[in-house]
């Protein structure tokens, strides 16, 4: 008789993914393979060495066609799996729901180290030693046809324990570096360059014309992506081709996407923007999927405020699901930073749940008509009870007024050519850096960096700046700004 050990293999596998802090993993079990009970027994015995206990839910089959949604909501952050073909076939699933491995859920399996299988995706795990064991069971056959003396066969042949690597396993995501969480539109931005910007009555001519993904939602994930952070965006698509490329944005941005929702009755939103050779520019939306995101839809997403530490939420989405937003910040003690974008008055109720408020000057005109100054409107929000209010100022900078501070900020100088983006550069960067514990003065010093390098260039999303590049500039320029 012979075996492979696959108890032994079960018990392995398991720990490695209890030696990254797992401690809520699933066992993925083919049913027809003969070898699944005793890897599963190898998994329970581990959990139980680790004082882990095992319940029904923590086991999952592939010939199950829920598996994948049952298996999502135990919140499950490692699995171990049995069988090489399922690990493949889950892979493959995970991917099209936009849960992405190591980032979202960590993956360990056998491997099965044959002619024909794909080298990709990279899976960790142990290789069952399959060609050795079929090597010394043909010599026990030719052995036994040629009446020579029997040998023993190795079940627990050399380096069999061994992991190939580890890349599809990290510790998870609640035990990282703490998430930002962008709430907000999701656009498709169609960008004319024009010699002068539309006005009522006079023609002006389309320079040029260029299409990416944007939405200040969008700007502001990518915006604090790109600045180092974890980043998990909430917000609704529609049934269109445009949503595949908002996931491919993502995808290659590194922000998470499980708080994404579709609607199948929606197109995905538009933003049409007119920029002139100055860099100034003027926006008309078109809310598409953005209208009908619903505090409903953000309530079903709350998990993803519980290892948050800042929450960006902006305002062209329904005002109702910003306040949902801020309120379930408010409850798992996330701050949050309102952008109030396209609004002609806004509720107490939301600024009550608001830490920091970051209006333009047009903006907070709008909103406080009877103020006339910066300083006077600055002082009107805060007497809502908005602990941080900062207006920004474009080319002169921006305003802050706080309990013990009231101060003005220069803008950082760098020639204008969009400045579309720049209040969304300036609040991820804003976050970004308050989240690594720099000071508020100093964070909004090196956001107005951000938001500099943003204008100089053309469009949002390919002007965001990433932290290499801020940090070496701000190095030559200013470098005591980096010391916290």
């Amino acid at each position: 008789s012979y075996s492979i050990d696959f108890q032994k293999l079960g018990y392995s596998l398991t720990q490695k993914l209890l030696d990254y802090s797992h401690t809520n993993i699933a066992c993925l079990l083919e049913n027809h393979h003969v070898c699944s009970q005793m890897f599963l027994e190898g998994f329970q015995r581990c959990l139980y060495d680790h004082h882990i206990l095992f319940t029904d839910h923590m086991c999952f089959s592939v010939s199950d066609p829920e598996y994948i949604q049952k298996l999502f909501s135990y919140r499950i952050t490692g699995v171990v799996s049995s069988h090489f073909a399922s690990t493949l076939e889950f892979y493959q699933q995970t991917s099209k729901l936009h849960y992405y491995i190591p980032d979202n859920l960590s993956l360990v399996s056998i491997i099965e180290d044959l002619p024909g299988l794909p080298s990709y995706p990279r899976i960790s795990g142990i290789r069952a030693p399959y060609f050795e064991l079929g090597v010394q069971v043909c010599k026990q056959l030719i052995g036994k046809c040629e009446k020579s003396p029997e040998e023993d066969i190795d079940c627990d042949l050399p380096g069999m324990l061994n992991f190939n690597h580890e890349e599809s396993v990290s510790i998870p995501s609640a035990l990282r570096k703490k998430r930002l969480i962008s709430v907000g539109s999701i656009n498709m931005d169609i960008t004319f360059r024009v010699d002068r910007l539309p006005e009522s009555g006079k023609s002006s001519t389309i320079l040029n014309t260029y299409t990416t993904v944007g939405g200040k939602g969008v700007n502001q994930a990518i915006g604090a992506a790109r600045l180092g952070h974890e980043v998990a965006m909430i917000g609704k698509l529609g049934n269109d081709t445009d949503s595949a490329s908002v996931f491919q944005t993502f995808e290659k941005e590194h922000v998470a996407t499980h708080g994404l929702l579709r609607d199948f009755r929606q197109l995905t939103g538009k933003a049409y923007i007119y920029t002139e050779s100055n860099g100034e520019s003027a926006i008309t939306i078109q809310a598409g999927a953005n209208g009908n995101l619903t505090p409903e839809d953000i309530f079903e997403k709350e998990h993803l405020f519980q290892n948050a530490t800042f929450c960006m939420i902006s305002t062209e989405i329904p005002v109702e699901s910003a306040q949902e937003a801020a309120r379930l910040a408010k409850k798992w003690k996330v701050k949050t930073i309102l952008k109030p974008a396209a609004l002609s008055q806004i509720p107490d109720s939301l600024l009550s749940f608001t830490d920091i408020f970051v209006p333009n000057r047009k903006e907070a005109a709008i909103l406080c008509p009877l103020c006339s100054t910066v300083e006077e409107q600055a002082d009107f929000f805060f007497r809502k009870g908005i602990p941080v209010v900062i207006i920004t100022l474009g080319h002169k900078g921006c305003y802050l007024k706080t309990a013990d501070t009231t101060k003005y900020f220069p803008a950082m100088e760098m020639h204008s050519i969009d400045t579309t983006g720049g209040a969304d550069a300036f609040i991820s960067a804003l976050a970004s850096f308050l989240c690594d514990d720099f000071s508020l003065e100093n964070s909004i010093r090196i956001a107005m960096y951000a938001a500099a390098f943003c204008i100089s260039r053309q469009g949002v999303v390919p002007a965001l700046v990433d932290r290499n590049s801020l940090k070496n500039y701000i190095q030559q320029s200013q470098p005591d700004l980096l010391a916290k």
